[in-house]
């Protein structure tokens, strides 16, 4: 697993596992006719990232502007690299 730092997320590479934390910017949700899928938009100041949450048509705590930390294994797509069901934590404001 990873050492509990976060990464910027432009450095994740796919197939590993990596912590990383920003902003959320956007959020998916599949259709009622679809299988349920939650997909939340990541980005910080170097690059953006998706979290798929499969199985699921919400997350409590997480919409757009919500700061979260991520972690799981990164997964390579054409467009923006992408985390299925990671690990999640949503960050507050001191």
């Amino acid at each position: 697993m990873t050492d509990g730092v976060t990464r910027p997320i432009s450095e994740v590479q796919p197939r590993e596992v990596a912590r990383v934390a920003g902003r959320v910017v956007a959020i998916q949700v599949e259709p009622s006719d679809a299988p349920p899928a939650f997909t939340v938009r990541l980005e910080d100041a170097t690059g953006r990232i998706d979290a798929v949450f499969m199985g699921r048509r919400d997350v409590p705590g997480i919409g757009p502007g919500a700061r979260l930390e991520l972690e799981g294994r990164v997964c390579a797509t054409d467009s923006v690299p992408r985390l299925y069901n990671p690990r999640y934590q949503l960050i507050t404001r001191a």
